[in-house]
């Protein structure tokens, strides 16, 4: 088969162009944990997520539901996380990542109850996609893998600041 080079380029050169015009892409770009890629591995992690709208009020999952094993990413609106156990709830903003930990754990029912808030625009991926990018295309599923450690990075220093003010505020130490 003859593969026209400049044709492929031109492709190429104007697939970029579409996803670079794409607010939600500029605006997955803008995100903490894409502060740090190449442009090229921002458009290849994004055209592996899927875009999921809910309207303000919708439930998203559950405490203890099964999972969906699906990993979430707001980029626009907010929602809130609560528990049963503690009977708190936590704001998530654009930035923000849940269900992480029941898409790596698959075995891990939800841990809280997560409702939009607002209107809630979310970049999503599902386990059994991971899966699959994993095994058809190595180097896509390492950007993948590499992506999921600075999210699990992220909320594990969010999680270490959060344990430490209520630590504080338990034995009467505020900042």
């Amino acid at each position: 088969m003859y593969i026209n080079h400049a044709t492929h380029a031109g492709l190429a050169e104007a697939y970029t162009a579409t996803r670079m015009a794409n607010p939600l892409f500029n605006r997955f770009c803008e995100l903490p944990v894409c502060q740090q890629m190449q442009i090229d591995e921002s458009m290849q992690l994004f055209s592996c997520l899927d875009v999921v709208t809910y309207h303000a009020g919708a439930v998203i999952y559950e405490a203890g539901s099964e999972t969906d094993r699906t990993m979430r990413i707001i980029v626009d609106g907010s929602a809130t996380a609560s528990t049963t156990s503690f009977g708190e709830s936590i704001h998530l903003g654009s930035g923000d990542v849940f269900g992480l930990f029941s898409f790596l754990d698959e075995g891990r029912p939800h841990s809280a109850t997560v409702r939009a808030s607002s209107d809630l625009t979310l970049l999503c991926m599902n386990r059994d996609y991971f899966n699959l990018i994993s095994v058809e295309d190595a180097v896509l599923g390492n950007l993948v893998l590499r992506f999921m450690f600075r999210l699990l990075s992220g909320m594990s220093l969010k999680q270490e600041n959060e344990y430490a003010a209520i630590h504080h505020y338990v034995t009467g130490r505020y900042s």
